[in-house]
């Protein structure tokens, strides 16, 4: 950890309100991560691309009116280090194995450590944040379901060359439809 994840397009709620609660803000601010004013939609009736600010308009525009693009690694090594320094116990290159329960509630889970040896850990509140490879959700009976209308495939790449969008726009997401799908490039 940190392991690889695509980057992640953040909500200003999560930058100027989580992160202000986790007390990370002033690290994610200063961590040179690109600065979006809003997003910008090559979709709809029209073909000409349009944009939304965070703000209302320039003259509500404040200190909360933005938001990030983050490289994953470097976002969730943030988050990290601030548990850390709140005290949280860390455990790293660990496997989950299975989920504990007792009274029909998870209050823990048994996990391989770095050494190989098999452990226990308990806590009044177990979060899984795996994402995809859960398996406590599997291991107390959760069910993933999938909707009909989006069981697709998503492919990622990274491009040289490429351009942002004119400012004020140059940090924002861009989301395009074509007929066969759509595609969102974030800088």
């Amino acid at each position: 950890f940190p392991r690889y994840q695509i980057g992640e397009s953040l909500l200003p709620s999560t930058v100027h309100g989580i992160c202000r609660l986790l007390g990370v803000a002033d690290q994610v601010h200063e961590a040179g991560f690109v600065r979006k004013r809003g997003g910008t939609f090559a979709w709809g009736s029209g073909s000409e691309p349009w944009s939304f600010d965070f703000a209302l308009s320039e003259k509500f525009a404040g200190p909360t009116s933005f938001a990030y693009q983050v490289e994953r690694a470097k976002f969730d090594q943030l988050l990290l280090d601030n548990a850390r320094s709140k005290g949280v116990e860390v455990r790293e290159r660990c496997a989950v194995s299975e989920a504990v329960e007792e009274d029909g509630r998870v209050c823990g889970v048994r996990y391989t450590d770095a050494d190989g040896v098999e452990r226990t850990a308990r806590a009044r509140y177990v979060v899984d944040a795996t994402g995809n490879s859960s398996r406590l959700q599997r291991a107390v009976g959760g069910e993933r379901r999938y909707s009909e209308h989006f069981q697709n495939l998503a492919l990622f790449g990274y491009f040289e060359g490429g351009r942002r969008l004119p400012e004020p726009n140059s940090g924002n997401i861009t989301c395009v439809a074509f007929p066969s799908g759509w595609s969102w490039p974030i800088p």
